[in-house]
């Protein structure tokens, strides 16, 4: 049976013959549309993106810049569609605290757990985010900033209408990260970091500290690129967050 959710726009339980479920959380400025190529039926697992209110197909509704706000909504409407499968999360840099934060709640608040949780391109939620760039600062600053991450095409940056339009998204994204508060949360489930060799604020070294919020086991493991290696490895990368996923169900068999 098809669930019309609009925090899940590609169709949650649409694959109700895949067994295992991967709900993907996405990066700040992006939407649900960085993962729509992971949900084609050929695939082993089912992969859900998550799509934050203010873009893709909720592109009217207003962005939220309040992180304690969006968990509470994301909650709501998540525990819906969890039934008997299992299921992992997936997230990229701000995507990656948010699907933290939205596990310790399951795990919390309602003794449901994600078999791992897979991050990547992200400080762990209890250190100093070391990016230089602040949510107060202009938009020639955040301009800067998007060129320095290196993830969006040139025929964008140089298109003054898309920038205008895109901006107020993607600083709002920043206003939602700087709102989090991490509060001692850990988890007891596995926790896979994926880093970036070319990554400077979440490298190996800075991604390793992702062991000290779970009690479960931890991997790290580089993938060569910047911050947006989860993209522009396209299908390399998907092949291995495949495997890992699928490992991990042997496992648990």
């Amino acid at each position: 049976m098809e669930m019309t959710n609009k925090w899940f726009p590609f169709g949650c339980q649409r694959d109700i013959d895949k067994e295992i479920r991967v709900f993907c959380f996405h990066f700040a400025g992006g939407s649900s549309a960085a993962f729509k190529h992971w949900t084609t039926p050929n695939l082993p697992v089912e992969f859900i993106p998550v799509e934050l209110p203010g873009r893709g197909v909720r592109i009217s509704e207003a962005c939220m810049e309040n992180f304690d706000d969006l968990i509470e909504q994301l909650m709501a409407n998540l525990i819906k569609v969890l039934d008997y499968r299992r299921f992992h999360f997936f997230g990229h840099s701000m995507g990656a605290v948010i699907a933290f934060e939205a596990a310790y709640q399951l795990q919390d608040k309602f003794g449901i757990l994600p078999e791992q949780l897979i991050v990547a391109g992200r400080h762990a939620p209890h250190h100093p985010d070391p990016s230089l760039f602040q949510s107060y600062m202009s938009d020639e600053a955040l301009i800067a900033e998007i060129k320095r991450l290196d993830g969006t095409p040139k025929e964008i940056l140089e298109n003054r209408e898309v920038m205008q339009f895109l901006l107020p998204m993607i600083r709002s994204d920043y206003k939602l990260h700087e709102s989090y508060n991490y509060r001692g949360n850990k988890l007891n489930i596995p926790i896979i970091a994926h880093a970036g060799t070319d990554d400077p604020e979440a490298d190996a070294s800075l991604m390793q500290h992702w062991s000290e919020v779970t009690d479960g086991t931890f991997e790290l493991q580089q993938f060569a690129g910047n911050h947006f290696f989860v993209q522009n490895l396209r299908d390399v990368y998907l092949v291995e967050l495949i495997n890992k996923v699928r490992q991990k169900e042997l496992h648990a068999l």
